[in-house]
């Protein structure tokens, strides 16, 4: 089974609709992640000089929606960059594009194995991986695992991509899949928000059980 890394620090640096072209990071270098792991400059390396052609840039990590290959995927000091090749054709990277546009989608993540590591008391410091597959991601995918990524964020930036949500659900074009995981990303950030609004005391908030129920209005209205 891969492990899966989510990058959330400045992983998109441009999106070319019109050319269907992405560009950013999959991976940074450095960072402690939510399961003490640090992903070390160098590790990409071998994957990068012995299977270059076999790593596929994907949609949530599925391997039967590849968006095609990478035209670069490279090593620098920041992390692994890459520069997608033109996203195919297809129903699932047309929604990409559309969330890309909109500034939901902001995440990539990693698919790979660990070949070397080495721990440094509770840190594990991933130092060499195969890598097989870089990914786009919304916040969640699944309803059974939560994402845990929010570390460090603010109230007012949950706010703030709880928005953004919500206004494409009024007004997004996407399909029916495609909402179904917005709608866990806003379940996500609904109940992050929540919490954090109780601990902070700084404004209300909605309880999540009562946005989601608007949220799924909202879908409902929109399939009318």
């Amino acid at each position: 089974m891969l492990e899966q890394k989510n990058n959330s620090l400045g992983a998109v640096k441009d999106v070319d609709v019109k050319n269907r072209v992405v560009t950013g990071y999959l991976s940074t270098f450095g960072n402690v992640d939510n399961d003490n792991d640090i992903m070390a400059k160098g590790a990409f390396s071998k994957s990068l000089n012995e299977r270059r052609n076999q790593i596929y840039f994907l949609n949530q990590h599925n391997f039967s929606q590849p968006h095609g290959k990478f035209a670069v995927l490279q090593e620098d000091q920041k992390g692994l960059y890459f520069e997608s090749e033109p996203l195919i054709n297809t129903t699932y990277s047309e929604d990409a594009l559309k969330l890309y546009e909109a500034g939901i989608m902001k995440e990539h993540s990693v698919g790979f194995i660990t070949t070397k590591k080495e721990h440094k008391g509770q840190i594990r410091e991933i130092k060499e991986v195969k890598l097989y597959e870089g990914s786009n991601v919304t916040l969640g995918s699944n309803p059974d695992t939560p994402f845990m990524g929010f570390k460090g964020l603010s109230l007012k930036d949950a706010n703030d991509k709880i928005s953004t949500i919500l206004k494409f659900f009024k007004n997004g074009t996407v399909t029916d899949e495609t909402f179904g995981l917005l709608e866990f990303s806003l379940k996500d950030l609904q109940r992050y928000a929540y919490e954090l609004g109780k601990t902070e005391k700084k404004e209300f908030i909605p309880d999540p059980k009562d946005a989601y129920a608007e949220t799924i209005s909202l879908f409902l209205k929109k399939k009318q």
